[in-house]
């Protein structure tokens, strides 16, 4: 009697990629769900594994994955508006969600070995990152490096599979180089130790590795990362996000966040001023003309914003896509800008909160934590107006911009 022969079982089916508007209607039904658990992130100091799975399902996660391993190959501009979305509900978990999404993006761009790695038995891992490069030491190995480090704002860390983490490697005849190196739990631990007055639930504890053997197939140099183009991912890919230099791209991947909260805050603001009397004198709170100024003040703060924010990252994400790539002038233009953009972003908040009166500070109601959350997104040195006016002005007047920033 012949045997019959085994057949290999069928490979899963890949899920069937997001277009733009799907992604941002998706991010749009989960708002409710997210503004209920908000405060129940603050309290956790993370964003709950409920929202996590809620994210996963939708195939939001997966927005900037290449196609190969299941994800949508979405770019920026996509990405952004699904940030802005879900900062509606939580700010907490837009930060979160922008850094785990842009990660997957970021490891696309990384050796096809690196990705097989990270996704072969696993589509749905994620990552977290501490882009501190002072932070963390790698000594050359046959094979790799070995590294060793502890590093500051592991956002979304306690969710992550994998860190993707900046350390300096010392190179023999010449200074060291700055490397990004792919790190596998269990050879990182989170050490549980975010406790922050804003963005309370973004769970950005502080991320140790010691002495963790890394493959050279899961490093890349922060150089040829930063310019985009000769990364190893753009040698596997078709699609130019895998080009997109990735330190450019990170101001909007983070201002996003209070754009989003600052536009829900002045929303919100409106709506309940509409309806409010004030608590001695009965009258109606709409009707006066400080808190008339002060929703005017808001709302075009918050238009400025947006309206330079998302002309640059188009204009960024357009030239990557027609095979162009900014100058140092125009990415120091871009970063100026999204800083300035913060300031008009905590100008809009700052305005409600006066006029808010007392019942601003209720826990129950988002706009102290909309506050609370603004101010620290202003703090990022992404964002901060002192250092990017700085640069800017510097390279302006035919100066060399000081070292040490993300270009």
């Amino acid at each position: 009697m012949n045997a019959i022969p085994l057949r290999k079982p069928a490979a899963p089916a890949l899920p069937r990629p997001l277009t733009a508007a799907q992604a941002k209607a998706a991010a749009a039904a989960l708002v409710p769900k997210l503004m209920q658990r908000a405060p129940e992130a603050e309290r956790a100091r993370r964003v709950p594994q409920e929202t996590i799975a809620d994210l996963q399902a939708a195939g939001l996660l997966r927005m900037m994955q290449p196609l190969r391993f299941g994800g949508s190959e979405l770019g920026l501009d996509a990405t952004m508006e699904v940030v802005l979305e879900l900062a509606r509900g939580c700010s907490s978990t837009a930060w979160v969600f922008s850094n785990l999404a842009s990660h997957a993006w970021n490891i696309g761009q990384m050796e096809l070995a690196a990705q097989e790695d990270v996704w072969g038995s696993n589509p749905e891992a994620l990552a977290a990152t501490g882009l501190a490069f002072p932070c963390g030491k790698a000594v050359k190995v046959d094979g790799g490096y070995r590294l060793t480090g502890r590093w500051p704002f592991g956002s979304g860390v306690d969710a992550s599979d994998w860190m993707f983490v900046g350390a300096m490697t010392e190179q023999p005849g010449s200074g060291p180089e700055r490397r990004f190196f792919l790190v596998p739990r269990p050879d990182f631990r989170s050490l549980d130790n975010w406790n922050s007055y804003g963005l309370a639930g973004t769970g950005s504890h502080d991320v140790e590795v010691t002495d963790a053997f890394v493959p050279v197939h899961r490093t890349v140099s922060a150089e040829i990362f930063a310019a985009g183009q000769n990364v190893p991912g753009a040698k596997v890919y078709d699609n130019r996000l895998f080009q997109m230099p990735t330190f450019a791209a990170f101001a909007y991947v983070l201002s996003s966040i209070p754009l989003g909260t600052a536009k829900a805050a002045v929303d919100q603001f409106i709506e309940n001023m509409r309806k409010r009397a004030g608590t001695y004198t009965g009258s109606r709170i709409a009707e006066l003309s400080p808190v008339q100024a002060r929703v005017a003040e808001a709302a075009a703060s918050v238009e400025f914003a947006e309206v330079v924010m998302r002309r640059d990252w188009q204009e960024f994400e357009n030239g990557v896509m027609a095979g162009e790539f900014p100058s140092m002038e125009t990415k120091l233009r871009w970063k100026r800008n999204v800083a300035f953009a913060m300031k008009l972003i905590v100008n809009a908040v700052d305005s409600l909160m006066p006029a808010a009166g007392a019942g601003g500070l209720s826990t129950t109601l988002p706009l102290q934590r909309q506050f609370r959350d603004i101010h620290a997104a202003s703090a990022h040195i992404a964002l901060t107006w002192d250092v990017h006016a700085a640069a800017y002005g510097q390279s302006a007047l035919g100066l060399q911009p000081q070292g040490g920033l993300l270009l």
